[in-house]
């Protein structure tokens, strides 16, 4: 009987499909089980990045601090960020390293396993072991102590009184100025480490200039440094530079002349001087700055390179005005000394004011149209062109904005004269920008106001 039933069982082939399922089925639920450990590790290594990175961008973002203030605050939002305690974590006080104005952060967790040990996927570490290492880290920048020179060179000619989009053109420019003047100063470390000097130009500019600098209008040598208010285009000698006027006669500006040198007309215009407002120099004051810009008001016609000289001159080291740090500063190798210097120009229209060939040669108050004479608009243009490559040459940025501008050769003039985005890419893209409605000149100088943060207080 016995030995019947032990032969039955064994030859019984019933139930053999639930068995084989029964085997079948552990690697599926290992697999899925590897799944759910998987998902784990995963799930804890984003919440660590996601922590990891609020906290250097934290410290990175905190104005007015001294480094370990700095790092106690990462270290504070990593705590509020990640739940250090389940995963057994004792958040370490150095978690947050800064050197050289770079914020980073390093952490590995112990994620608890099952179903990798019993897999043996782990044999890398201690038989015991039922976790998984876990790590990441995350990098920011310190926004450095940045300090800049921004010269707004700003067309004031009279066509800036047109309308576009129902707005007075200069309005509307006038709008976008203090914008960007409110979102890079807001930026600054201290009040003091942004200045800008405003340069309203027509049919040139009218500047608070010494003595020494000038002629009076009939080509009298002046003299001292006392500063005498003074409506001035170009000069007949260095006028593509940012030198200092010297002793010569060809190599100062003509006290008023923009008013009597304006062709063959030889028509004394002094009188109109008056009512035209002087640049402002540098200054961190922006309630001057805004002031300035709700006062002025367009007039004349357009000297573009008069005004880029002068906004050169504003932000240059020369002593034609004060304040100027020395371009040594502007690739200083240490960030607390070093000092950026950039000209925004902005024009809705060509050179439509005569100015004098580089060297002066040649006779003066001629008619505009005659290519022999130094005195015309053609060599106003060809000025603008070398000031702008000299500018460049002792790393001042030149941005320029066309605005409601359609004549083909001032276009490609202004974006020749714009820096390239990428100073290795000479040929590449420029910071030269065409607005031809309300919406894009906004848009226009935010992206300025953008890139001259940037450039002040994040650049390497």
């Amino acid at each position: 009987m016995g030995v019947r039933l032990l032969k039955r069982f064994c030859t019984d082939e019933r139930g053999n499909l639930a068995l084989m399922f029964a085997f079948a089925a552990i690697p599926f639920l290992l697999a899925a089980g590897l799944a759910v450990d998987y998902g784990r590790t995963v799930a804890a290594k984003h919440r660590l990045q996601v922590a990891l990175d609020s906290a250097v961008l934290a410290t990175g973002a905190l104005r007015y601090a001294d480094d370990e203030a700095r790092k106690a605050l990462g270290k504070a939002y990593f705590e509020a960020n990640f739940d250090a305690r389940a995963f057994g974590l004792v958040v370490p006080d150095e978690l947050i390293s800064i050197q050289d104005h770079v914020v980073t952060a390093s952490e590995t967790v112990e994620v608890k396993t099952w179903f990798m040990h019993l897999a043996g996927l782990l044999r890398a570490q201690p038989a015991t072991s039922k976790t998984i290492e876990v790590g990441t880290h995350a990098t920011a920048l310190v926004p450095q102590v940045g300090k800049a020179e921004i010269a707004l060179v700003l067309d004031y000619s009279g066509s800036m009184s047109g309308n576009l989009n129902g707005v007075q053109k200069y309005r509307t420019m006038r709008d976008a100025a203090k914008k960007l003047i409110a979102r890079v100063s807001a930026a600054s470390e201290t009040p003091e480490a942004v200045q800008f000097s405003l340069v309203p130009f027509n049919y040139g500019v009218k500047a608070n200039l010494m003595g020494k600098h000038l002629t009076g209008p009939q080509y009298n040598l002046l003299s001292g440094e006392v500063r005498t208010l003074s409506c001035v285009s170009g000069r007949k000698q260095n006028g593509t530079f940012d030198v200092e006027p010297g002793l010569g006669k060809r190599d100062r500006w003509q006290q008023n002349d923009l008013w009597i040198d304006v062709g063959h007309e030889n028509r004394d215009r002094s009188h109109l001087c008056a009512g035209i407002l002087p640049l402002r120099e540098l200054t961190s004051d922006t309630s001057v700055l805004f002031s300035d810009l709700d006062t002025w008001r367009p007039r004349g016609a357009t000297h573009i390179s008069s005004g880029f000289q002068f906004g050169w001159h504003t932000i240059s080291p020369n002593s034609v005005f004060e304040g100027g740090a020395p371009y040594s500063k502007v690739h200083h190798a240490n960030p607390a000394e070093r000092v950026y210097k950039a000209i925004v120009l902005l024009s809705d229209g060509r050179q439509t004011s005569p100015d004098y060939r580089w060297n002066g040669e040649g006779q003066d108050n001629p008619k505009a149209s005659d290519p022999r004479w130094p005195l015309n608009n053609t060599n106003g243009e060809r000025n603008l062109e070398v000031l702008c490559r000299n500018a460049q040459r002792v790393g001042i940025v030149v941005v320029t904005v066309a605005f409601d501008l359609d004549h083909l050769d001032t276009l490609k003039r202004l974006n020749t004269c714009a820096s390239p985005k990428d100073p290795g890419a000479p040929f590449g893209d420029r910071f030269a920008y065409k607005a031809d409605t309300i919406e894009e000149l906004d848009s226009a100088f935010e992206e300025i106001g953008t890139i001259l943060n940037d450039m002040v207080h994040l650049s390497k």
